[in-house]
Parts: structure tokens; C-alpha cells; sequence
């Protein structure tokens, strides 16, 4: 029975770790995205803006950017969530493997 659970815990901590680096790398490509954009926005903004810190508002309060914020903003949550999902997990595991070495300690103990 601890085979079965140390394998079924072991594929599911693989999982959420597998789901963790996917965030993760979801959060790197859209932050270069994001400065990418930033960086197009405000080089279009500079344009017909009489100073940089005009360009610079208008940059950010422009629809692209604006977009690209709330994607990065839901990788984020994505990649928090994934990440307290494997620590919870990993926890859990923990916890079912002290258990089980308690039980069979005390097992060990008991009069036949």
C-alpha cells in the first residue's frame, strides 16, 4: 500500500511541477512581451507628445499595453497558483509518509 501511494504521490508531484515550469516560462515570454509592447507604445506616442513623460503616460494607458498587462497579470496568478499547488502537495506527501512511519512503529510495538 505505501508503493501505491509514495507512486500516485511521486506522478502527482510531477505533474504540478510540470504545470510550475510551464507557468514559469509563460511569465518570462510574456514580460518580454510586455517591454516589447511598452517600447511600441511609447515610441508612437512620442511622436505627437511634447515630452517623454507624455509619451510615457500615454504609453501606458494605451489599449495594447493595457491588454498585454492583464495577460501578464493572469501568467502570474497562473504561476502562484501552480506554484502553491506543488508546495501544498509536497506537504501533503510529507505528512501521509510521517503518518504511515508512525503506523507501522506503532504496529511494531503492539503485543501479539
Amino acid at each position: 500500500m505505501s508503493n501505491l501511494l509514495s507512486n500516485k504521490s511521486y506522478e502527482e508531484l510531477e505533474k504540478a511541477s510540470t504545470e510550475w515550469s510551464i507557468a514559469h516560462g509563460k511569465v518570462i515570454i510574456l514580460n518580454e512581451g510586455l517591454k516589447a509592447t511598452y517600447s511600441k507604445c511609447f515610441l508612437r506616442h512620442k511622436l505627437d507628445s511634447k515630452t517623454n513623460l507624455e509619451a510615457e503616460h500615454k504609453a501606458r494607458t494605451d489599449e495594447d499595453y493595457k491588454k498585454i498587462v492583464d495577460v501578464y497579470a493572469e501568467a502570474e496568478m497562473a504561476l502562484v497558483k501552480a506554484r502553491y499547488h506543488y508546495n501544498n502537495l509536497d506537504k501533503y506527501v510529507s505528512l501521509k509518509q510521517s503518518e504511515l512511519k508512525r503506523d507501522l512503529a506503532l504496529n511494531g510495538k503492539q503485543p501479539t
